[in-house]
């Protein structure tokens, strides 16, 4: 993955505002709705290329437009499935694709494992989630049923151990404790450490201090170690 600079991301936050302003009308905040286009301008700097015969700005355009439709439909979905499961299966399916292409074949359960590093059970359920999505409106029997279904988290583990890498089932954790934040610690957290961006940049998008974000950041942090150790 390429380095992203700030300069890069103001370059292009107009476009990610003008996206995101087309989406009003789905019910979610104006904020929630940027925050997630920057994901996918994020993408499109990784994944462009002038290969693809388009202009940046429409691949862009593209993904941003993409990601928040993503986000939009996930949001609303009958039973809520995290973020990460819901990427997490996008990657499987792009490895599966390539996989094909390049060998003309499906890959089997144990090759998808070694892949992610995910045991086969922590596969299975992390694939709940494909089922659970779909689900839009059951009746009180049916809803019981699938709880079944439904993925449970804790039986998703690491296959082995890798240098420099946490498991997944502490990746797992701490998303849970991240999106247990609310407003706008969650926010600082996300530009901070999922974004890169400085404190100086976080602040300037918040319209707050420097130093607010900086003491937002500590009780944010704090707070996530509390939840994660009880």
């Amino acid at each position: 993955m390429i380095k992203i600079s700030n300069e890069q991301i103001l370059t292009y936050t107009p476009l990610v505002r003008s996206i995101a302003s087309k989406f009003l009308n789905s019910g979610e905040m104006f904020e929630d709705l940027e925050q997630i286009g920057y994901i996918g301008l994020i993408n499109a700097f990784n994944l462009y290329s002038n290969e693809k015969g388009v202009k940046f700005e429409t691949y862009a355009t593209w993904l941003i437009s993409g990601e928040i439709r993503h986000f939009i439909r996930d949001k609303h979905q009958s039973i809520k499935i995290p973020r990460w499961m819901n990427d997490l299966n996008r990657k499987i399916d792009k490895f599966v694709i390539d996989f094909n292409n390049k060998n003309k074949r499906f890959p089997n359960i144990s090759e998808i494992s070694d892949k992610f590093n995910i045991t086969e059970e922590g596969l299975e359920e992390v694939f709940k989630a494909r089922q659970a999505v779909q689900l839009v409106s059951l009746d009180q029997e049916r809803r019981k049923s699938e709880k079944k279904k439904h993925p449970k988290y804790e039986k998703i583990k690491s296959r082995s151990y890798q240098s420099f890498k946490l498991p997944i089932e502490d990746v797992i954790v701490l998303k849970n404790a991240l999106n247990k934040l609310k407003g706008i610690q969650r926010k600082v957290i996300y530009y901070l450490f999922e974004m890169d961006l400085t404190q100086a940049i976080t602040a300037k998008k918040l319209g707050i201090t420097q130093r607010k974000v900086s003491r937002i950041k500590q009780t944010a942090l704090q707070n996530m170690k509390e939840d994660i150790e009880n």
